[in-house]
């Protein structure tokens, strides 16, 4: 069983390393004897489904399986007429704090910028950042670097920023629906798809900066005009999906799904070659088939798969 926390292609990737995993993998999952693929979700393993050659996918198995959070957030206690914006995770091209940098420079003065991850706290970093702002800007920046727990940074955060590329399921952002706070996405794919369950989140990227500083400033406005409603409903869409009770009653219907398949890749007597899955055809005229996945669509987080 093999399982894919995102793909090493698609959207925001490097075009030629993109395109040489791609061959790579389809490489891979043409030679590999079948196996269980797990995805973190539908729109993951449809995207692997149409960028592998015909019928590659259709010897393999597809699960999915939601990711999950497991933070246990302290009581958020934000400054008063501050509002901070936390951002997680390693530095590098795929996160692309640049970005956020350049976007944090058109939010209000009363804005601060707290960037937390492995690579954060590096003097070339930093030199980095201070080189495309201002220094009156670059004083409202604050440099974690790694934290073994980012609960104290959660709880006195506004809001959670992440300007990545790509991502397959971002753990941050899923931390950050626990703890109750509102979230800012730059359009990397997929995304929308966390925006729209979320009660109070924003996707950026689609028009200037200045413009989507602007409506951070505004979004934040509606949220501390309902905080407490705002924050249990975001807690709510995190419990129902993404909370450790589902995905521990998901992996298990998983791994039972997975023990009882023995019969799943008996041999083909007819061409000696591995036998696709009973639901599709040799010839079918899909790309590749992606059955509707077996392992959650009874359980509590099937209704948003």
């Amino acid at each position: 069983m093999f399982t894919y926390h995102g793909l090493p292609f698609g959207p925001g990737h490097h075009p030629v390393a993109g395109a040489l995993s791609r061959l790579i993998e389809g490489l891979l999952l043409h030679m590999i004897p079948p196996v269980h693929l797990v995805f973190l979700n539908h729109r993951m393993a449809h995207l692997m489904a149409g960028r592998m050659p015909q019928g590659v996918l259709a010897r393999h198995r597809i699960h999915i399986l939601e990711n999950c959070s497991d933070l246990r957030p302290h009581t958020r206690k934000a400054l008063p007429d501050v509002r901070t914006l936390v951002m997680t995770g390693r530095t590098g091209r795929q996160k692309d704090y640049e970005y956020a940098a350049r976007l944090f420079a058109h939010l209000p003065e009363n804005f601060r910028l707290l960037m937390c991850g492995p690579g954060t706290e590096s003097v070339s970093f930093q030199r980095g950042i201070a080189g495309i702002l201002s220094s009156d800007t670059l004083g409202r920046i604050s440099f974690a670097g790694p934290l073994s727990d980012v609960r104290d940074v959660l709880q006195q955060a506004d809001a959670y920023l992440l300007t990545s590329r790509y991502e397959g399921v971002p753990i941050g952002a899923l931390e950050a629906f626990e703890a109750g706070l509102p979230i800012i996405l730059r359009n990397f794919d997929g995304a929308a798809d966390l925006v729209a369950i979320h009660p109070c989140s924003l996707l950026i990227g689609q028009v200037d900066q200045a413009e989507d500083a602007h409506r951070i400033d505004q979004m934040l406005d509606q949220f501390y005009a309902r905080e407490h409603e705002f924050s249990e409903k975001i807690t709510k869409a995190w419990s129902d999906i993404w909370s450790p009770g589902v995905f521990n009653q998901n992996a298990c219907n998983l791994i039972a799904a997975v023990l009882n398949a023995s019969k799943l890749f008996a041999p083909d007597c007819d061409h000696g070659d591995p036998a696709p899955h009973p639901d599709h055809h040799r010839n079918t005229a899909d790309p590749v088939p992606i059955q509707q996945p077996w392992c959650t669509d009874a359980l509590p987080s099937a209704g948003n798969g």
